[in-house]
């Protein structure tokens, strides 16, 4: 799953030389919602308002991240931005406590603030660069929005249909981004075999499979537990970035990305560890 996922930054960057972000995102999520709509069908609950209005909100906050992530691509790197969004991962314990009340360690204040001087780290290197710097906060935005979602679906989603679900989250992106479309400026579409491929797969593997395993997983898992999966995310995309892309891996965000990947990875397994005990 972080695997499709990681894959989809050197395919989405190179894909905004073709089209805009709101438009590649209604079209990629209107496949995916398209896809699953068959099996929603078959759960005979698609009209059921339990399913109906949590799917509407987790879709919300997966548009906001994926808006924001897409548009971040436009001005940063594939690379900077995977690490980036990875931010999701220690942001998730924190947000919990803050909306939810949930229990948070004073370890995951300390690996956010972590996790912040990595990003500082590589920000040094966009210093002189103010698309990059652009980017960089609008994919800050992005994971704020991925951790906001995740949180919700693990809290929320228990009680409905998950095909149907899936279907209201997957169509909700992508209302939201062809509403979108008259607000962003300089609308253009190529269409081309490199689009179609992009599009196709981002919809599919990465769209419609990924996201409907992790609405399951997270119906077991708990939110911060469940990232222990999701911080492979930003290592599978700095490796495409770099062996997809053509990439180059600057000094700055080599060592920041490692500090924030640290980090992840110290978060998920300190909870892992607590989950497996308890």
């Amino acid at each position: 799953m972080t695997f499709f996922w990681g894959v989809t930054f050197p395919l989405i960057k190179q894909s905004m030389e073709y089209t805009t972000p709101v438009i590649f995102l209604a079209v990629r999520f209107g496949i995916s919602a398209a896809v699953v709509l068959p099996l929603a069908i078959k759960g005979k609950e698609i009209a059921m308002t339990r399913s109906v209005v949590p799917g509407i909100v987790s879709g919300t906050l997966l548009f906001l991240g994926y808006f924001f992530q897409t548009l971040g691509l436009v001005y940063t790197s594939a690379i900077d931005s995977g690490i980036i969004t990875g931010l999701y991962v220690v942001l998730i314990p924190v947000l919990s406590a803050l909306v939810f009340r949930a229990t948070v360690m004073k370890r995951d204040y300390v690996l956010s603030l972590l996790s912040l001087s990595g990003l500082i780290i590589m920000s040094i290197f966009a210093l002189g660069d103010l698309s990059l710097q652009i980017g960089n906060v609008l994919t800050v935005v992005c994971a704020f929005a991925y951790a906001l979602q995740i949180i919700f679906v693990s809290r929320k989603s228990s009680g409905t249909e998950l095909w149907s679900f899936t279907f209201y989250t997957l169509l909700t992106v992508s209302v939201l981004s062809l509403v979108s479309v008259p607000l962003y400026p300089h609308e253009f579409l190529v269409v081309n075999s490199y689009l179609l491929f992009s599009i196709l797969f981002t919809a599919t593997l990465a769209g419609s499979f990924a996201i409907y395993v992790q609405n399951m997983a997270l119906r077991f898992v708990d939110a911060g537990l469940a990232g222990i999966i999701f911080v492979g995310e930003p290592i599978f995309s700095t490796a495409a970035a770099v062996f997809i892309g053509n990439e180059s891996l600057t000094l700055f965000t080599a060592i920041g990305g490692s500090v924030m990947v640290l980090s992840m990875v110290i978060s998920t397994y300190m909870r892992y560890r607590e989950g497996s005990l308890s």
